[in-house]
């Protein structure tokens, strides 16, 4: 699995990669700031990597949609 700099900016990433991201995020002691997650290639598998346990809260994640169809995802942890 890439480790968070080494998440491409035009790669989609799967629902098990972005789960393995996040918990490497929070295991990590680099916690109170914006991450790059990755670009995902549907909402409901950003959907799946946010409520997945360490929930991420309201204000936590930021997502657009751009027009070649990725989902560039931010979390906050």
């Amino acid at each position: 699995m890439a480790t968070q700099q080494e998440v491409p900016t035009d790669r989609v990433l799967s629902v098990e990669e972005g789960l393995d991201l996040k918990k490497r995020i929070a295991e990590s002691r680099a916690t109170g700031q914006w991450h790059w997650m990755g670009n995902y290639g549907s909402p409901y598998d950003v959907m799946a990597v946010a409520n997945a346990a360490p929930k991420c809260e309201a204000g936590e994640l930021i997502t657009g949609f751009h027009e070649n169809g990725l989902i560039p995802t931010f979390m906050y942890r």
